[in-house]
């Protein structure tokens, strides 16, 4: 072999391309998930309360704790607190008990609620900008060595 830097140079662009390629279909189902609250909806912090947990047969998703106005009057002030499965139960994030999440809930039915991340992880935008760097990244390093 006359040009192990090539050999090297490609096998780091597959790296990168599948690491890009692998989050970015993470992120977008991420996205998705925020799509069926059907609106842009109130952000707000809160807790998974439960975790899910199967009972025999029976599987029980996640439930989250958070706070928000009664349903039906959005200006008022945010003091009902609900315990709620959300929308996403099978959320991307971990949702174990205790976990601090942050949430969007639709402002006219507080007691529908999607899980966007937990606290600790980044934004599903975030995410997707940095997954589809890497792919272009490990893209272009494969043309340049081509070249």
């Amino acid at each position: 072999m006359s040009q192990p830097w090539l050999t090297v140079s490609l096998l780091f662009a597959a790296f990168w391309t599948f690491i890009g390629a692998h989050g970015t279909h993470a992120a977008l189902r991420a996205r998705r998930s925020l799509n069926q609250l059907g609106v842009r909806g109130v952000r707000t912090r809160g807790e998974v309360a439960n975790s899910p947990r199967r009972v025999g047969t029976s599987y029980h998703p996640p439930q989250i704790r958070y706070q928000a106005p009664p349903p039906g009057d959005p200006t008022a002030p945010t003091t009902q607190t609900y315990r709620q499965v959300p929308l996403n139960p099978d959320s991307p994030n971990a949702l174990y008990r205790g976990t601090p999440v942050i949430l969007r809930y639709d402002p006219e039915d507080p007691r529908r609620a999607v899980v966007v991340r937990t606290a600790k992880s980044y934004s599903p935008t975030a995410n997707l900008v940095w997954c589809v760097f890497s792919m272009a990244f490990g893209v272009g390093l494969g043309v340049f060595s081509l070249m």
